[in-house]
């Protein structure tokens, strides 16, 4: 018997204590403090809708290319000579400055030798000429006691005043002999590779002192002051664009802008893109050929619209306005996107529109506007 009562007690023992242990947890949960402050609205910002006219931007990235840019080979073999600038990447040079000088003695012996032969041809043909075309011995006479075998050009040869005569002077091999003279003059220029308009060396395959051979790439030279960013254009907005239309330029990170001008634009539409390719030409020493840039082309204003932040805008184009403390969905049309931003229409002037991400957010949710 007692054995029962004890057990019997125990069990009330344990009934009381789960009594207690619930009735303790649904005075915390009921707790006046802890449920006002679940149940406070979420303090939220806005914008306040003030609607304007914005004009329509046409966005495109492209890379920059230097409107003028050489690849530079030789047609000449030799040592590579120095240069007061050397020929190194990073190196400006002015208009007419020496970009590359290859040792050219060996060539200019070929040259002297043939004018040396020229001379022994012209001495041998005189006597003759002294008896068949007396007229004409006087001319050649002069041209042969004025010829200077270290004159950087060869003189002209004199013209002959008939046919005969020219067919007796072509028999001597004369006219041969000058004209390849003159073509060992024009490949001495070859050895001598000079800017052709102020820039700076992008490339730089050579070293002073060694041996270049014909045909080798020397390097890359550009104009650094003038370039050229080739964007593609959707074919629809093709209105807006016009020659010498003034083109707002961006770097990406957006620290740097910069104008430039549309120089050409492509007649034929890209047919798997549907775009146009759009040619916008800008001078700046800042750039960099090959940088990344944003052009922005600007064109009719757009009435009545709002700029918001892309990710505001929820699926199926709507966004989060507040009406009474209590959000609310509002859809609106893109009509332009502007980098980040996006251009609407369908909000009204003076309204509340959220001007943050909120999660877990939905309709009828209850908030406050921050100050």
């Amino acid at each position: 018997m007692r054995k029962y009562l004890t057990t019997i007690i125990g069990l009330i023992i344990v009934a009381l204590g789960f009594m207690v242990f619930n009735l303790m947890n649904s005075k915390k949960n009921s707790d006046p403090a802890e449920s006002s402050e679940e149940s406070q609205p979420l303090s939220i910002r806005v914008r306040t809708v003030e609607l304007a006219n914005i004009p329509y931007v046409i966005e495109a990235t492209g890379t920059l290319q230097a409107k003028e840019k050489i690849e530079l080979y030789s047609e000449v073999q030799g040592i590579l000579k120095s240069t007061k600038t050397p020929f190194k990447t990073g190196n400006a040079f002015r208009k007419g400055e020496p970009l590359i000088i290859v040792n050219s003695d060996e060539h200019l012996a070929q040259i002297k030798s043939s004018r040396s032969d020229l001379m022994n041809q012209i001495a041998a043909m005189l006597p003759d000429m002294e008896i068949d075309y007396p007229n004409a011995y006087k001319k050649w006479e002069i041209y042969l006691e004025n010829f200077d075998l270290n004159a950087s050009r060869i003189p002209k040869i004199p013209e002959s005043e008939s046919n005969k005569e020219k067919l007796f002077v072509s028999g001597k091999n004369i006219y041969s002999a000058y004209f390849n003279i003159k073509n060992l003059e024009e490949r001495l220029s070859k050895y001598y590779i000079t800017a052709p308009y102020n820039g700076v060396v992008t490339e730089s395959n050579v070293n002073v002192g060694t041996l270049i051979r014909s045909g080798q790439k020397i390097g890359e030279f550009i104009n650094n002051a003038t370039f050229e960013l080739e964007i593609s254009v959707p074919a629809s907005e093709n209105k807006f664009l016009k020659q010498n239309r003034e083109v707002h330029l961006m770097t990406m990170d957006t620290s740097q802008s910069f104008k430039g001008r549309i120089s050409r634009i492509n007649g034929k539409i890209e047919q798997d893109t549907q775009t146009i390719t759009v040619i916008v030409e800008v001078k700046n020493e800042q750039l960099k050929d090959g940088q990344y840039l944003t052009a922005q082309i600007k064109g009719n204003d757009l009435t009545n619209v709002f700029k918001i932040d892309n990710a505001l805008i929820l699926e199926n184009n709507n966004v989060y306005v507040v009406e009474n403390n209590t959000l609310q969905i509002k859809p609106v049309t893109v009509v332009n996107y502007q980098g980040n931003m996006a251009v609407v229409s369908g909000l009204d002037e003076d309204m509340l529109v959220v001007d943050q991400t909120i999660a877990n957010a939905y309709p009828g949710m209850k908030v406050d506007i921050s100050k």
